[in-house]
């Protein structure tokens, strides 16, 4: 059975224009390759900044796919910083990353299938990293 995941999707700024955010979601396979999902609703909420829209998409993904949940912030020096989580198809959160001054720090789980996808996001986002951190290697309960 699939579970409805409740995904945030946003682009605002500021009235200044001097800070934006973009929040977004890619589902993919092991493979990095992109899956097709099925949106079951969107429900508007409000953004983080004032100019802008921001929703929340129920998606039905499909087994064996990941979700990767990312939220950037552009501040006034033009620097990008955000996050990045990992799920799996039941919502379970796998990784979580921090993206700052151009490099990746994995601070929650972060095994090779992890940091692969992670990987594959900034490559299709085009952000440059310098280079990639895991401070917490993710255990795997002995099954």
């Amino acid at each position: 059975m699939r579970k409805l995941l409740e995904l945030r999707v946003e682009r605002s700024r500021s009235k200044s224009n001097l800070h934006k955010r973009t929040t977004l979601y890619l589902v993919l396979n092991k493979d990095c390759e992109r899956v097709s999902y099925e949106v079951v609703d969107k429900i508007s909420v409000k953004p983080t900044y004032s100019v802008g829209s921001a929703e929340v998409h129920k998606v039905l993904v499909p087994e064996d796919s990941f979700v990767i949940q990312a939220s950037f912030t552009l501040n006034i020096k033009k620097r990008v910083s955000g996050e990045v989580l990992v799920l799996d198809s039941n919502g379970r959160l796998l990784c979580r990353a921090v993206y700052r001054k151009l490099k990746v720090r994995v601070t929650q789980g972060g095994d090779s299938l992890t940091t692969k996808l992670l990987k594959c996001l900034f490559d299709s986002l085009k952000l440059i990293v310098k280079r990639y951190t895991i401070l917490q290697i993710a255990r795997r309960a002995a099954s």
